[in-house]
């Protein structure tokens, strides 16, 4: 892998980064952060601890994790003199030529800090902090906010803003991410750039026969004679898993003939209501929640699966599992909300449903289970899609170029 010319000092900033946790945005900056480092430069990312039981201070593929305590991350001040502590840490080891915000509220703390305020900055809009909370308050429903939740919604806002105001360049997944930034925002000063999420291409890869997919089944327990749909989601109310257990449920009491296995993959909040629903609806024997996977069993799950089923309710700003599930030529039916329609557009319109709801889930599984063959056809330009669009490799060497631009002009 060929080295740049000029070795760059990355301080990264994330709340949550993998493998301390799963979660796009957390893969994303886990993903981009090792290529950086195998292509010669210096990462050092600092993040917050889901639990106390992870050491302050560790490298993992050459990634120097600077942890924050589980305690710190939830007090404002205690974050705040935390990050301070870190970044000095860091500084004592030499110049830092780059900060790449990744989360506005540690981006945030750390523009507070004068060592750093000229040390120029690029910022990843995952998605919006303020419809992130708002949705996780209220949910996706025009309700009335709280004079409370609208002081909250204000000031993260204005950190957010704050952020995006003191980077050079902004860094979008999606033309939609762009578009839902300039609807809350109107800055001329930073260049916003879209580089789409990735894939690993080498580890996502198509099944190469039927006999492999069959003991793939076999050894994840899954039915070798019933076909096989997939969601891979943190268990999360905008992620439209609840839709989708519903849309199970009219399928299979509209049309018993249709037999299938719908596997969700994942952990979160909604985990039990989930389960209260899938018995509700009588689903116990075709709908599985088997929890979160371990990174290396993942791929399998793409791999023997004839179908991948994207139910998001709201701000879906990429999608890395979009992408994995491509690069396993594993044709992808997805609800039509955020960047989810500029990708699957480029491989079919069939692939979008009609909308949200749970009879729109049900309406095009049902279509796909009438007709396999259709979908399977669309497999090879699925791979070939991820291939030339949407492979780390790629992505990466962009971001670089672009973070060698800005610390040449500063």
């Amino acid at each position: 892998m060929s080295h740049p010319e000029k070795k760059l000092s990355i301080l990264s900033l994330q709340y949550h980064c993998y493998p301390d946790e799963v979660g796009g945005a957390w893969g994303l900056t886990y993903e981009v952060n090792k290529r950086l480092v195998a292509k010669g430069h210096d990462v050092h990312l600092i993040t917050c601890k889901p639990s106390e039981s992870l050491p302050d201070y560790e490298t993992i593929d050459g990634v120097h994790f600077h942890r924050i305590s589980f305690r710190a991350s939830k007090g404002f001040i205690l974050l705040w003199k935390a990050v301070r502590k870190k970044v000095r840490q860091i500084g004592k080891l030499g110049e830092i030529d780059l900060i790449h915000i990744h989360n506005p509220l540690i981006g945030f703390m750390a523009i507070l800090l004068p060592q750093l305020w000229k040390v120029p900055k690029v910022c990843h809009f995952h998605s919006s902090w303020y419809d992130e909370e708002r949705i996780n308050e209220i949910g996706t429903e025009s309700t009335e906010v709280s004079i409370k939740l609208k002081t909250k919604l204000q000031l993260i806002r204005v950190m957010e803003g704050v952020g995006y105001a003191m980077s050079r360049t902004l860094f979008f997944l999606s033309e939609y991410s762009k578009n839902r930034f300039l609807k809350y925002y109107t800055f001329t000063k930073p260049d916003l750039c879209v580089i789409p999420g990735g894939v690993n291409v080498d580890e996502f890869q198509p099944p190469t026969s039927r006999e492999a997919i069959n003991s793939i089944r076999e050894k994840l327990k899954l039915s070798t004679a019933i076909p096989l749909l997939l969601t891979v989601r943190r268990l999360e109310q905008r992620m439209g898993l609840e839709n989708l257990v519903r849309a199970a449920g009219i399928l299979n009491r509209r049309a018993p003939d249709l037999k299938f296995q719908l596997v969700i993959t994942g952990k979160g909040s909604l985990r039990e209501r989930l389960e209260q629903l899938i018995t509700e609806e009588k689903l116990n024997q075709c709908v599985h929640l088997v929890g979160l996977v371990p990174r290396e069993t993942l791929p399998l799950y793409f791999r023997c699966a004839d179908l991948f089923v994207l139910p998001t309710t709201a701000i879906e700003g990429f999608g890395l599992v979009t992408a994995e599930a491509l690069a396993s030529g594993l044709p992808v039916m997805g609800t039509p909300v955020g960047a989810t329609e500029e990708i699957l557009q480029q491989i079919d319109q069939r692939l979008l449903l009609k909308n949200t709801s749970p009879e729109a889930l049900a309406e095009g599984i049902e279509t796909f289970l009438k007709a396999p063959e259709i979908f399977q056809e669309m497999g090879s330009r699925c791979r070939d899609l991820a291939e030339t669009n949407y492979s780390w490799e790629q992505v990466v060497k962009l971001m670089e170029q672009e973070f060698i631009k800005v610390v040449g002009k500063y």
